[in-house]
């Protein structure tokens, strides 16, 4: 049995609009296969998140956790047909590992130009492949294994060395309030400060932390130190983007962390980065403030009945 590779092409009339204006489509490959978080519901999230806003060609690209070594080995995206590749795949120490072609494949992809976003989880996976930990500069790490970072309260990031800290890990997900850092394009016109819906604030997120920008930070709890919500990477000539925002677990009856207008708004800004193209600067309506959360309708993808 060979892995399924589905052509999700999106053509919608905000699409048509923007062909009309001359546009091209981002080419868009959302990997998946296997999380401890709801990998097929995040999926069918981005997609119709990407549906709705439009300008996205989508394929998936689902990793064969469950077949033979031999075809789990075969499995190898034509990453370079794509603009943009979104990492939503997450075994943790445990579970499940890419084939060495896939993975030579990806760290040629980005070190020639391409562009991925890692999402949500994506930066707990793959703790054994070490250019992987490059890409994503800090991930779910154990506390002795790299580099971490923390911002103080006028903005400046402080690096812990190993064994300096704890291990990575968060608390409850809450309302936080985000500051953005610096003047990234993806930030363009939008507030210093906005409420996030239902994020989880990681604790010493750790890696090589090479080349990492950090874009903002929201204070944690238990702690009362500020940590990274989003940051970026230069890996060879591609670019890399992480952030904790966007979380599906399985059973959740809501999905207020893809709801969330802040979310969605980044999610778009993130991929035309990415993508090397300009960075659409329009600041939605609905934006969040710093005191109040704004949630959309869309997506309201249901969970999985119980097996």
């Amino acid at each position: 049995m060979k892995w399924k590779l589905l052509p999700l092409i999106i053509l919608m009339t905000a699409l048509t609009a923007f062909a009309a204006a001359g546009g091209e489509q981002t080419r868009v490959l959302i990997v998946d296969g296997f999380s401890n978080h709801d990998w097929k519901r995040t999926t069918a999230c981005l997609t119709e998140l990407l549906a709705r806003h439009g300008g996205y060609s989508v394929d998936v690209s689902t990793f064969p956790a469950g077949a033979p070594q031999e075809e789990r080995e075969a499995w190898n995206p034509e990453f370079r047909n794509y603009d943009v590749v979104i990492q939503n795949t997450n075994g943790g120490t445990q579970g499940p590992e890419w084939g060495a072609t896939a993975k030579k494949s990806l760290e040629q992809y980005l070190k020639e130009g391409g562009g991925m976003l890692a999402f949500h989880s994506a930066n707990n996976a793959f703790p054994q492949w070490p250019e992987y930990n490059r890409m994503i500069g800090l991930g779910w790490r154990p506390r002795d294994y790299g580099t971490s970072l923390i911002v103080t309260d006028d903005g400046a990031v402080l690096r812990l060395p190993p064994g300096e800290g704890g291990p990575t890990s968060h608390g409850a997900r809450i309302d936080a309030l985000v500051t953005r850092l610096g003047n990234h394009p993806m930030h363009a016109g939008l507030p210093r400060q906005w409420r996030a819906a239902d994020i989880e604030v990681y604790r010493y997120t750790r890696g090589p932390a090479e080349q990492v920008q950090v874009l903002s930070y929201a204070r944690e709890p238990a702690t009362g130190l500020n940590f990274p919500i989003e940051w970026t990477v230069r890996y060879g000539k591609g670019r890399v983007y992480t952030s904790t925002l966007g979380h599906v677990w399985p059973g959740d009856p809501a999905l207020k962390g893809v709801q969330c207008a802040g979310f969605q708004t980044l999610l778009f800004r993130a991929l035309d980065w990415l993508a090397g193209k300009p960075v659409d600067g329009t600041v939605p309506a609905d934006f969040p403030s710093p005191d109040k959360t704004s949630l959309r309708t869309s997506p309201a993808v249901s969970p999985a009945p119980a097996s």
